[in-house]
């Protein structure tokens, strides 16, 4: 491959329009929300993800463009998770980058990189999500919701999102509406949720984590959405969708080999961790 087109497949990467979409995530919350929050730790998500994917990618001889996937595992963990130790926040770079390289299954993560993070940070009692966080304006739902068109466009997880969100979205109406009786208000406010819509476009949608196949796709995003709404609606855990996202990732190998389609690759006849 001549330097051109190395240079033209690295300009196309849409991880860069990732790391650009989520870091303004991460500065609107910031500047227009005024999210309380210590730069420190999110330096500490940043270096350790960044210095982790480093170290792993030496020892195992993966291109250091990888650092790129890195940067957006510490973006997302700088959006979902909140903790006040520097140390918590270190460990769960540190998990979110190792998991990726220990845990696989037929050369492919099993988990989610920054779920696995995320999980295990609320494991040792001191962190947690904040779903508030985000507040429920438009304004926000609608940079979430532009921002997250050109990136699903780009690696082709679309119908991820598209089926998470319609699945849960009839589970909750038939809940609250049919059967409870609440109004319709009720249901969109549920969905109104930069956490939701975060995790809806960004995190399950990740395509090295993912099945592979279309049609496992959507059996393995129903799942998700199925198993969210028992949790929250029966469990009453507002942890609900990343939770199930970490239970279903179990059944990603299995998909992957009842309905069987290439890899993704960021970028092509690349090795890409």
């Amino acid at each position: 491959m001549n330097l051109v087109s190395k240079t033209t497949q690295e300009r196309n990467d849409p991880r860069y329009l990732q790391i650009f979409l989520l870091g303004s995530f991460l500065a609107y919350g910031l500047l227009f929300l005024q999210w309380a929050a210590r730069l420190e730790i999110f330096a500490a998500a940043v270096f350790s993800t960044a210095f982790t994917q480093i170290i792993w990618a030496k020892a195992k001889r993966a291109p250091m463009s990888s650092v790129k996937s890195a940067l957006i595992s510490a973006l997302g963990l700088c959006l979902l998770l909140r903790t006040e130790s520097v140390w918590i926040m270190s460990l769960a770079g540190i998990a979110t980058i190792s998991s990726k390289f220990l845990i696989r299954r037929n050369g492919k993560h099993v988990f989610n990189p920054t779920n696995f993070g995320i999980i295990l940070a609320i494991l040792s009692g001191h962190a947690w999500i904040s779903p508030g966080q985000w507040g429920h304006e438009l304004t926000t739902m609608g940079l979430i919701g532009l921002g997250a068109v050109g990136i699903l466009l780009r690696v082709k997880r679309w119908d991820l999102s598209l089926t998470f969100l319609m699945v849960l979205f009839v589970l909750e109406s038939l809940r609250l509406v049919a059967y409870l009786g609440w109004d319709w208000p009720v249901v969109f406010h549920r969905f109104n949720s930069g956490t939701i819509l975060l995790f809806a476009f960004f995190m399950i949608t990740d395509p090295k984590t993912s099945p592979n196949s279309r049609k496992g796709r959507i059996i393995w995003a129903s799942m998700i959405a199925m198993l969210s709404f028992l949790l929250g609606q029966f469990f009453y855990l507002y942890q609900a969708p990343l939770i199930a996202l970490f239970i279903v990732s179990f059944t990603t190998p299995l998909i992957d080999k009842v309905f069987q389609a290439e890899r993704f690759k960021w970028l092509p006849k690349t090795q890409q961790l």
